[in-house]
């Protein structure tokens, strides 16, 4: 399988011999400076019940 024909001007090529920028904005300039917090997934004792889920081995 092949990747699809990427514009050279807006995709240059990756040189795996340069160094990582320690500043991520260079990669993504777009990225606001702090991310949100990553939402809070529930716990199983959350929801009051069994709603389902993986059971306990018999």
């Amino acid at each position: 399988m092949t990747g699809p024909d990427l514009d050279p001007e807006q995709y240059p090529p990756i040189d795996p011999r340069e160094p990582v920028p320690d500043d991520a904005s260079e990669l993504l300039p777009d990225t606001p400076d702090e991310l949100p917090q990553a939402p809070v997934e529930p716990m199983p004792d959350d929801g009051g019940g069994d709603d389902g889920g993986v059971r306990e081995p018999a």
